[in-house]
């Protein structure tokens, strides 16, 4: 009796390592990061009186907070390798709590981008590590539900971030958005260190030359297409930038190519697979977000929608992704990643496809967005699960956050890519209705590109398993 109490004893687990407790917890802190975009940008013609500042210093705030999100993930993803997932995503929580306080008692607006930029460090701490976490304690026919909760977080900030926003900033002044942030990252902080420790590699060593550099190339280039949306090409702050990210670029693969344990592992990137897949990411977030960024100027400049009804356009849109996230979570774990991902990409190729051609009020707008919506929702965790499938378990983080970084560059560079097809409507050259129509087809063509890179996926990931069976037979024999 006694021996059968002990050992029940030790194969009780406790609460920290229940997979229900720990997504509630990486929720709440993908749930904040992902809020404070949203709830923030009511609040910048009120900080352009406030701060007694520029529309375009003001517009910085959310650049920096992406820019150094999105540099920072790689990293943030060989740290929570090598000294554990439960460490570094309490550091990122607490990162992110001492960048909004700061930002809440800014008297200027540099100080503002400051605390944004501390922001933005803890958010690309948070994520990498959060999956990863949420990978190592889920089952394994449970990891599409619970990603696909984590992913459904960003959903649920985007729909209410701007109302809360709005609402705290006309009644209690723009200081009090920052405010929300700060209970939900104590809590998650604390009840994250119930956590049972989770590590992937052992090797202590950290690329921190190769991590500057890719830091590097992608600020600059981030830095680089933000100037250039309002400057010409040749001039002295924009070509400059450029050239350093594409120097800093081939010093990286340079310097990576003779590490031992590199931040960029290339030789894990040269497989076909799992290039194709960060490509394939890139390229839909590209193509998502230079189409829906657009959606309200679209609906005013178009449809002449006012502009209270076409920022409202944008909420079937998170609906949708917010009820398939988690329906394409569970969906994920019956049918698996491959699967998912070739049926959400056409879905969401078709609504881009609509927005071009058969957008006639706001109706066919809102199925279009409904559609896109879809799409977003049965990808995203997919994308997530199926890159840790093919890379060790030890180096989850890394590819993880690899995956997001090139996620995040094609988030960014999808608005600054819209601002040209509009920039010769605003010039004259063409109407509004054709450079919407010609942003859009952009748009489709892209994600098309990106259906493409994900049969690719899929008929070498095919050829990899044929391979080890036939090795297994042969040994076998």
């Amino acid at each position: 009796m006694g021996e059968y109490t002990l050992n029940k004893t030790k194969n009780k687990k406790g609460i920290g390592e229940s997979p229900f407790f720990v997504m509630i917890v990486l929720a709440l802190g993908v749930f904040m990061t992902g809020i404070d975009a949203y709830i923030f940008i009511p609040a910048l013609p009120t900080l352009t009186k406030d701060l007694n500042t520029s529309y375009a210093l003001v517009s910085w705030t959310l650049t920096v907070l992406m820019l150094f999100m999105t540099a920072v993930m790689p990293l943030a993803g060989k740290l929570s390798d090598v000294f554990g997932r439960k460490k570094l995503y309490i550091i990122g929580v607490t990162t992110f709590i001492i960048g909004s306080f700061t930002a809440s008692f800014s008297w200027n607006i540099y100080v503002l981008i400051v605390s944004m930029a501390i922001q933005g460090i803890g958010a690309g701490i948070v994520l990498p590590s959060a999956l990863s976490t949420m990978n190592d304690a889920a089952h394994k026919d449970q990891r599409g539900k619970t990603m696909g909760v984590l992913m459904a977080m960003s959903s649920l900030a985007m729909i209410i971030g701007p109302n809360i926003g709005g609402f705290l900033i006309q009644n209690f002044g723009w200081r009090t958005i920052f405010y929300v942030n700060i209970p939900i990252g104590i809590l998650a902080a604390i009840m994250a260190l119930k956590f049972k420790e989770s590590h992937g590699e052992t090797n202590p060593h950290i690329d921190y030359v190769g991590s500057l550099l890719l830091i590097g190339t992608i600020a600059t280039m981030l830095v680089a297409l933000v100037r250039v949306q309002t400057l010409p090409f040749t001039d002295i702050t924009v070509f400059p930038l450029f050239i350093a990210a594409i120097v800093l670029f081939i010093s990286l693969i340079r310097y990576e190519k003779h590490v031992s344990e590199p931040i960029l592992d290339i030789p894990l990137l040269k497989k076909g697979k799992i290039l194709s897949l960060n490509l394939a990411i890139l390229l839909t977030g590209l193509a998502t977000f230079t189409a829906f960024t657009y959606v309200p100027t679209f609906a005013q400049m178009v449809l002449n929608m006012d502009v209270q009804n076409s920022g409202l356009l944008l909420t079937p849109l998170s609906i949708t992704v917010l009820i398939t996230s988690i329906l394409g979570g569970v969906l994920l774990d019956k049918f698996g990643a491959k699967r998912m991902l070739l049926l959400g990409s056409p879905i969401l190729s078709a609504g881009l496809l609509g927005l071009a051609y058969y957008v006639t009020d706001s109706i066919t707008l809102s199925v279009c967005l409904v559609l896109i919506g879809i799409g977003m929702g049965f990808t995203t965790s997919a994308f997530q699960v199926l890159m840790m499938s093919f890379i060790p378990r030890d180096e989850e983080g890394t590819g993880v956050g690899v995956l997001n970084t090139f996620k995040g560059i094609g988030g960014t560079i999808g608005p600054l890519t819209g601002s040209f097809f509009l920039g010769a409507a605003l010039s004259g050259t063409i109407t509004f209705g054709h450079a919407f129509n010609n942003l859009f087809l952009f748009g489709t063509a892209v994600s098309i590109i990106a259906i493409i890179l994900l049969f690719i996926v899929v008929m070498m990931d095919r050829a990899d398993e044929s391979t080890i069976i036939g090795s297994e037979s042969v040994a076998g024999k």
